[in-house]
């Protein structure tokens, strides 16, 4: 690693987390761990592998490419693509062993010839619109669908599943969906037409929920132990950090970085640090943030660059460089959060975590 900037995983918090979901659901409930854009930015293969070996009973990905992906690192246990494929990719369900979801009847019947030339039965996740307005048929006129949908020979109607979008801040909308969702599923059972698995709780659903989780549910956030309070005494696993990489004195009315946006009050020392809104540090932490150096909170000066962001030492010259520089984590007494970075920003943890370059080496603990 020639360029100071990596981020940390500690896998012990992974399984501390997860074993806290367990807790909370009790036994009979089963668990799609969404890991979907490589792990919420943590790292696919890894947290999968870390996973696994902890039982967790599906994986959820974002894409059929991620899938593949564990495929060939031999995870041999399901699979769901939380998302829409063109048809055109339908064989690689049939020929790789995963699940689909299925909002289009063409695509299904598309990979209903597909497994029918294999010999093999396909099982499939459906999704259904209950308020969402992304993917899935609206449940009030979607009876048919299921109907043509459940006649298709070699298609097995594994599970049915939909989701929230103000799981966090309107409870009322929320319980409008589940019970629009659950009596869609008692008037398909009564036509016969059922499915092993029924979810819709997202990480809010499942704590804030409890008549959501139905038999299987989807954390993502909780098991990274992202912004989340702490009645499970969830954990953050990822931390961000660089190093000090040049010290300047400037005197008092110089600027620093692009617009000149930061004037200094004073003369005091400005730290260069190897990260920038390239690795996926904000843009709009400009002159905003703070960093972790020696125990030690320090305000970052002036707009993010590319590739450096500038720190504020005021008149401290203990720090030199190679010291490290903590951009989301915590040291012995401080502590920078993923949320703490979406509040400044003015956007989601989900952002903050998932947009950090894949090019940043994963260094990975227990």
């Amino acid at each position: 690693m020639i360029r100071p900037l990596w981020i940390e995983v500690d896998l012990k918090a992974l399984d501390s987390n997860l074993n806290a979901v367990k807790r909370f659901l009790g036994k009979k409930i089963k668990i799609v761990a969404t890991i979907k854009q490589s792990a919420y930015g943590h790292g696919l293969l890894p947290v999968a592998r870390e996973l696994s070996a902890r039982g967790v009973d599906f994986f959820g990905v974002g894409s059929i490419e991620e899938a593949i992906s564990l495929r060939e690192d031999s995870y041999e246990g399901s699979i769901i693509v939380l998302s829409s494929v063109l048809e055109e990719f339908s064989e690689y369900f049939v020929k790789y062993n995963i699940i689909p979801t299925i909002v289009d009847l063409n695509f299904a019947r598309k990979l209903d010839r597909e497994a029918g030339k294999r010999g093999r039965k396909v099982p499939v996740h459906v999704k259904i619109d209950t308020g969402m307005g992304r993917l899935g048929l609206y449940y009030k006129n979607a009876h048919t669908f299921l109907r043509n949908l459940s006649k298709l020979e070699n298609i097995i109607l594994e599970g049915i599943y939909t989701h929230f979008p103000v799981a966090d801040c309107d409870p009322e909308f929320t319980n409008y969906q589940i019970n629009a969702f659950n009596d869609f599923i008692s008037e398909l059972k009564a036509e016969g037409i059922d499915f092993k698995f029924c979810h819709c709780a997202n990480s809010i659903g499942i704590l804030k929920y409890p008549n959501a989780h139905f038999n299987m549910v989807r954390p993502g956030l909780m098991l990274y132990g992202v912004s989340f309070d702490d009645s499970l005494k969830l954990k953050p696993l990822l931390s961000l950090k660089s190093k000090v990489i040049f010290i300047k004195k400037i005197s008092k009315g110089r600027s620093v970085s692009y617009g000149r946006t930061y004037i200094a009050d004073s003369d005091k020392f400005i730290a260069t640090v190897s990260v920038g809104y390239a690795d996926g540090y904000p843009w709009a932490l400009s002159n905003r943030s703070q960093v972790i150096i020696r125990n030690n909170f320090f305000n970052i000066a002036g707009r993010v660059c590319m590739d450096h962001v500038m720190v504020d030492l005021d008149k401290n010259k203990d720090i030199v460089v190679g010291d490290e520089v903590i951009l989301i984590g915590k040291s012995k007494a401080k502590n920078i959060t993923a949320g703490d970075l979406a509040k400044i920003s003015e956007t989601i943890p989900y952002e903050i975590i998932s947009r950090l370059s894949l090019k940043i080496p994963r260094i990975y603990t227990k």
